[in-house]
């Protein structure tokens, strides 16, 4: 066995453990009891909490002991936003009802009658959770399952539960008119206006527009760089103030990406960057942010003075999207261009092409029999 300090070792499983004294025997004899984790810095952790009476020792009895071990393992390798929606989804959804009860209590009927309490009369309001909210509860409490039963041979009975079937919300999409009417706008106006055309024409995903920078517009090779996104998060120190804004890489090693400028735009930009040091940001022309929420109120008074119905910001990108797909762009290259994770998301998404698009490829087949 390899040891490190701390009371620390590896056994020849692979698998770090942790010991430490949760109590004395009648003789005054220390009692030990160990934690186990995949790796060093885990097992640290773990051994630090139980030393607190925070996490059980040797293997996790209640969901919420489980889950704690769960999330330490996850810790160091996921997003802040990610352990910020882990966190919000247990304590809003999972720990009232299930966080003391002892994991072997739990069975796949009292999991499924839970889903289903959630999508009829879960929620604040009693009016029940959105499909894909309830999804994302319930993959959650499986993950966690999942690991006891691998890391502590505790019973899985999420094995045979099912999922809320959500249904794809309907995508919106500006019309051609309208977007023409943008572009003539935007182009005249500063570059808060200028941000909307972007989007429509690279597809940006707002948080990342609000991360741009001057330095990741190349006007010269006409590109841009995405390699950051901006969003708001529930405060992980749990302390004042509630929510912090967090500047990260995008959500997944695909979304860094680099995204070709329109041409048309070129002038609108070098006007707007004259004199801008690289690490002011595209959106303020300064080193002062402005946030998704706070940008998105100013879209939509945008669109309320061109008279165009609004829309969520986000159709800006399913638009430029659907765009691409009926001019013929291939659909790896899009998927590329999106910073999707895998084509099949492409696919689902965006690859459901209207009849006139039908009856033009009909037409490619008609013409060569």
């Amino acid at each position: 066995m390899s040891r490190r300090g701390d009371n620390i070792h590896k056994r020849s499983d692979g698998r770090w453990e942790g010991r430490c004294i949760s109590g004395r025997s009648d003789e005054g004899k220390a009692i030990y009891k160990s934690v186990y984790a995949r790796s060093y810095a885990e097992c640290s952790e773990k051994l630090k909490l139980a030393r607190c009476g925070l996490l059980s020792t040797s293997r996790p009895i209640t969901v919420a002991e489980l889950y704690r071990a769960w999330l330490l393992g996850r810790k160091n390798t996921i997003k802040q936003s990610t352990y910020s929606s882990y966190t919000n989804l247990f304590e809003s959804y999972i720990s009232d009802p299930f966080g003391e009860k002892r994991v072997e209590s739990l069975n796949a009927f009292m999991l499924n009658r839970f889903s289903d309490e959630l999508l009829h009369s879960g929620g604040k309001s009693g009016q029940g959770l959105s499909a894909v909210t309830v999804q994302a509860v319930m993959i959650l409490l499986r993950s966690v399952l999942e690991y006891g039963a691998k890391e502590y041979e505790l019973p899985n009975p999420a094995k045979n539960i099912s999922l809320p079937k959500a249904e794809n919300a309907e995508i919106t999409l500006f019309t051609p008119f309208e977007a023409t009417r943008i572009k003539a706008a935007a182009l005249r106006s500063d570059n808060y206006d200028l941000g909307i055309l972007l989007t429509l024409y690279t597809g940006l995903r707002i948080g990342e527009l609000c991360a741009l920078t001057w330095g990741n517009i190349d006007l010269t090779g006409q590109i841009i760089h995405i390699n950051k996104t901006l969003f708001r998060i529930a405060n992980p120190q749990q302390t004042a103030p509630k929510t912090v804004v967090v500047i990260d890489s995008p959500k997944s090693k695909s979304s860094v990406r680099v995204v070709p400028l329109p041409t048309f735009m070129l002038t609108a930009l070098a006007r707007l960057k004259r004199g801008q040091p690289d690490s002011n940001y595209f959106l303020t022309c300064s080193q002062g942010y402005t946030e998704p929420r706070s940008y998105a109120l100013r879209y939509r008074t945008f669109l309320k003075r061109l008279n165009i119905p609004y829309r969520k910001f986000h159709s800006l990108r399913h638009t430029y999207a659907t765009e691409c797909i009926k001019c013929g762009v291939d659909v790896k290259s899009l998927s590329e261009l999106l910073g999707h994770s895998s084509v099949k998301i492409t696919l689902e998404r965006y690859v459901h092409s209207d009849m006139e698009l039908k009856k033009r490829e009909l037409e490619k087949l008609w013409s060569a029999l």
